[in-house]
């Protein structure tokens, strides 16, 4: 008599790994392509969006190219070059820190939220789960727009891949805690987001993205170690341009694990309690 052989029964462990791979699955392939790319004039617009800002600012080069202005500190880096890393992770850094407020203002205007909120799952791990398919999308960003500089505008890369990979990870976790903060904000009030706006402006001009933060006045130079992405470039551009060491941007990616250590606590501690009162006052639906 045959004897069948039955499986073991899945441990805990290996049941939540599935869990987790299938919620990542549904957050990002249907919640997040599918529904992304059925509104084709959306992703028509966005990858326009992306492309216009190097155009205009390669005609900026070409315009200070020819009327022999320099700008200073570039430390020969040719300006197509270093504004075309600024733009590219500036739309990153900027897209992630309004990521989640813009997740949560969609479903309150669908009316969803309550009800995702009282879903088994966790509200961290809503978070985590429904940035995963943004943060896809800003890397795409990212890299179509530097295959823009690359293919099409000259620049050249020497990339320290070890070094990049770590500066862009640190970038984004450094991020992550003025998103929740933002997350936070959109919660408790419903509308206007000043943290995402605030973000992306402040940032165009103090962080080094269009020019060097030694162009600004001495005065208020200081403004540019509020922000991470001011770190992140002075990591990204020697890496991609010129192969610098782990050694030599190490002072930049030591400020944004400090930034990451004092933002993300402070960002869930008050996206938890903006959760916590809207649920006492009952107006988690409301928008």
């Amino acid at each position: 008599m045959a004897v069948e052989s039955v499986a073991p029964p899945a441990t805990p462990r290996a049941t939540d790994a599935r869990s987790i791979l299938r919620k990542v699955g549904l957050f990002t392939y249907l919640r997040g392509w599918k529904v992304w790319s059925s509104y084709r004039a959306q992703v028509a617009l966005t990858i326009v969006s992306w492309l216009v800002p190097v155009f205009l600012y390669f005609v900026l080069a070409g315009f200070l190219d020819s009327s022999g202005a320099v700008l200073p500190s570039l430390n020969g880096t040719p300006y197509i070059s270093f504004f075309v890393i600024g733009l590219a992770f500036q739309g990153f850094v900027s897209n992630l820190v309004g990521l989640l407020a813009q997740r949560i203002r969609n479903e309150q205007m669908m009316g969803t939220l309550e009800l995702i909120f009282l879903s088994p799952t966790t509200p961290g791990g809503i978070l985590v789960y429904s940035s995963i398919f943004g943060v896809v999308l800003n890397i795409i960003a990212a890299v179509v727009i530097l295959g823009v500089g690359v293919g099409l505008l000259g620049v050249h890369l020497a990339v320290s891949w070890g070094p990049a990979i770590l500066a862009t990870v640190l970038l984004a976790v450094s991020s992550t805690g003025l998103s929740l903060v933002a997350a936070a904000f959109i919660l408790w009030t419903k509308q206007g987001n000043p943290v995402a706006l605030f973000f992306a402006t402040f940032t165009q001009f103090f962080a080094g993205v269009l020019f060097p933060v030694a162009a600004l006045p001495s005065g208020i130079q200081w403004l540019a170690n509020t922000v991470p992405l001011t770190f992140g470039l002075d990591a990204l551009r020697p890496t991609l341009l010129n192969g610098a060491s782990l050694a030599s941007v190490a002072p930049a990616l030591g400020w944004m694990a400090v930034y990451a250590a004092i933002t993300i606590p402070l960002g869930l501690w008050l996206f938890g309690r903006a959760l916590r009162l809207t649920k006492i006052e009952g107006t988690v639906a409301t928008y």
